[in-house]
């Protein structure tokens, strides 16, 4: 068997693009993977169609063997773009070997541990006050409508949340928290947002419902320990918190009773190791469509030894949801799944085989390979318009 053609789409994923990869075999089977990412997209296209070049002709049984060849070809520019193309192609392949061997991809990476994996309802709040006529759902402007989807979670029955400070016309503005990429320190106005934000949310979902909250890159050492202490009395799943300081992070850790999670913007091996020789975190985000499935498992398997729970990046596409599931349907260290249930209205008209969420619950998938083919025609119907 050998890889006849590699191709890209880009999708209409409702608030980002969703970046699909499609290799074929010279035996008619194909294999879909992701590597979303929301802002460069198509330097990621532009390197897929690069590196076809370079696996177009080997045999894709032999994931890992193009991974390494790739990242080899890579290593001047180790990460970031490269490794999210790398990523793409990589998801794909193993979807290949998954339907060649007529079992599920957790079969291949030992079998499953989990049934079900626990979600948590992502940007829960933040979609719907950024993009809610985009996405066809209710607004949310006012600290009462929290409340109103504080109702909706748990009547689908979801165990946890993650939300982001956002503008309410009732709370102090968090201004644009952008600007924390430079400044770094977190403002009066910017904590008392965040401790709004989780108070409304906490009263609302009751003492047992898990509540993260998420500042990605904007605050430096010093913001994150204050937003991370006047959060401490919500008993929060995690504060999500990332820098590339893993010295900077253990003192954050250190500082602080509020659980961290880090990792989202971290890849490989030599990126995660420093942060778990250390115990900088409590849980790591590894984004499986940046860093595949080859070095994605590597990467929860290296967690483990470090007693570290492991709760997968995965806010991009229906396709990265089923990578991750079954990766994580085979790790012991599995903690939580990122879930945005605030998707488009047309994501599983993408999907031969929509995946099946009950009571907050993902199933894990028993079909070859990832467990859904694409719908070319569906992804054609609705490209990406930026």
């Amino acid at each position: 068997m050998k890889i006849t053609g590699v191709k890209t789409f880009l999708a209409d994923g409702g608030v980002r693009p969703w970046t699909f990869v499609k290799v074929e075999t010279d035996d008619g089977v194909v294999g879909w993977g992701d590597c979303t990412e929301w802002d460069v997209y198509r330097g990621v296209t532009h390197l897929v169609d690069e590196f076809s070049e370079r696996v177009i002709g080997k045999d894709p049984m032999n994931s890992e063997k193009i991974w390494y060849d790739l990242m080899v070809d890579n290593v001047r520019h180790n990460g970031g773009l490269a490794w999210k193309a790398m990523a793409g192609i990589d998801n794909a392949l193993w979807d290949i070997k998954g339907k060649v061997l007529g079992v599920p991809v957790w079969q291949l990476l030992g079998g499953k541990l989990h049934d079900e994996l626990r979600l948590y309802w992502s940007h829960c709040g933040t979609f719907r006050n950024r993009w809610a006529k985009k996405l066809g759902t209710p607004p949310v402007q006012r600290t009462g409508d929290l409340k109103k989807l504080s109702e909706e979670v748990l009547a689908k029955g979801f165990t946890a949340i993650k939300t982001n400070l956002m503008p309410l016309k009732d709370l102090p503005s968090p201004g644009s928290v952008a600007s924390g990429r430079i400044g770094g320190h977190a403002s009066p106005d910017q904590i008392r947002n965040a401790v709004g934000l989780v108070e409304t949310f906490r009263a609302a979902l009751g003492p047992d419902v898990g509540i993260a909250v998420d500042i990605a890159l904007r605050f430096k050492l010093g913001g994150a320990i204050d937003i991370a202490r006047a959060l401490e009395p919500y008993n929060l799943m995690w504060l999500e918190t990332e820098t590339f300081d893993p010295g900077s992070l253990r003192t954050v850790r250190e500082s602080t009773r509020t659980r961290i999670c880090t990792g989202e913007s971290l890849y490989g091996l030599d990126g995660y190791r420093p942060f778990l020789e250390r115990y900088a975190q409590d849980v790591i985000m590894p984004d499986f469509a940046w860093n595949g499935i080859t070095m994605g498992r590597k990467i929860c398997d290296l967690a483990q030894a470090y007693d570290t729970f492991v709760a997968p990046h995965n806010c991009h596409s229906p396709i990265c949801t089923l990578v991750s599931a079954n990766v994580m349907a085979t790790c012991p260290n599995f903690m939580i799944l990122e879930f945005d249930q605030d998707d488009p209205p047309w994501r599983d008209d993408f999907l031969t085989h929509p995946f099946t969420v009950k009571n907050g619950y993902l199933k894990v998938p028993d079909r070859p390979g990832l467990g859904s083919d694409l719908v070319e025609r569906e992804l054609r119907k609705r490209p990406w318009n930026g």
